[in-house]
């Protein structure tokens, strides 16, 4: 398989790697103490739970607790954090490697991944599926969330997309799609910490983060809605910490912006 440094290196192609999956991994799946045994004591508590918090939003939320997607899952945390809430959560990612790992997980309740000590010290550790859900509610496909209508998966009372929304090659068309599969009354959790690239999405195609043509900041933060049109409602906006170990002693630790859209009616 392809190998690359760290997921922290640009380009699409990084999500494909072996060390990609096993990096997810331990960000999704990892106890506190293992993801940041270090730092973690620095940290709030619920900066070391990130897919746990995504889940809890979309929980909180939803009117219904029916069915939920999380649009660029990747190796299924949030997904199977979710499925204590929901009946039934689907999730889908560009990557296919991602989707594999996260069905082993719904298979098997655990996977074996590597992670690095320092230098070329490596040490295996086993991700576990946490206890008290049902599996059985979690559906894994591979997916494009720039073409969502062609997956024909219905419309969700909960839709999750964190940490993806710069990652993507179209942001607008993304979020305008979002209409489609979002019930009415049903809520969008769009959490991003808005690190654009243009390895990931033409400079054209950014929803923010450059200045227009008289020089003012175009900040994306308040550039969603434009997008989303007038089939949402900004019901809260919230600051969402997580952390991702790249060795022991080094950490990114970042804060997304967390919006709760809300579905209105047909426009």
């Amino acid at each position: 398989p392809l190998n690359v440094r760290s997921t922290a290196a640009s380009g699409s192609t990084v999500y494909e790697s072996s060390r990609a999956v096993d990096e997810y991994l331990q960000f999704h799946f990892a106890s506190a103490n293992e993801l940041a045994p270090l730092v973690g004591k620095f940290l709030a508590k619920e900066v070391l739970q990130f897919p746990a918090l995504c889940a809890r939003e979309c929980a909180a939320s939803a009117p219904r607790k029916g069915r939920c997607l999380d649009i660029g899952c990747a190796v299924g945390g949030a997904v199977f954090e979710m499925a204590r809430d929901f009946q039934e959560v689907v999730g889908f990612d560009f990557s296919a490697a991602f989707i594999d790992a996260a069905n082993e997980m719904k298979k098997k309740g655990s996977r074996k991944y590597e992670r690095l000590v320092e230098g070329e010290i490596m040490e295996q550790l086993e991700a576990k599926v946490p206890s008290g859900l049902d599996r059985g509610r979690c559906r894994f496909i591979v997916g494009d969330a720039c073409d969502m209508p062609a997956l024909k998966l219905g419309k969700f009372d909960s839709v999750l997309a964190a940490n993806l929304m710069c990652r993507v090659p179209d942001p607008n068309k993304f979020l305008r799609d979002m209409k489609d599969v979002v019930s009415e009354g049903g809520t969008f959790v769009l959490v991003s910490p808005f690190s654009w690239l243009p390895e990931y999405t033409d400079k054209k195609k950014w929803v923010g983060g450059y200045r227009d043509s008289r020089g003012q900041a175009v900040m994306t933060e308040g550039q969603v809605a434009n997008a989303l049109g007038p089939y949402f409602r900004l019901v809260e906006t919230k600051q969402m910490p997580f952390i991702i170990r790249e060795h022991q002693r080094k950490n990114q630790v970042g804060v997304s912006c967390c919006q709760i859209w809300k579905r209105t009616s047909q426009v």
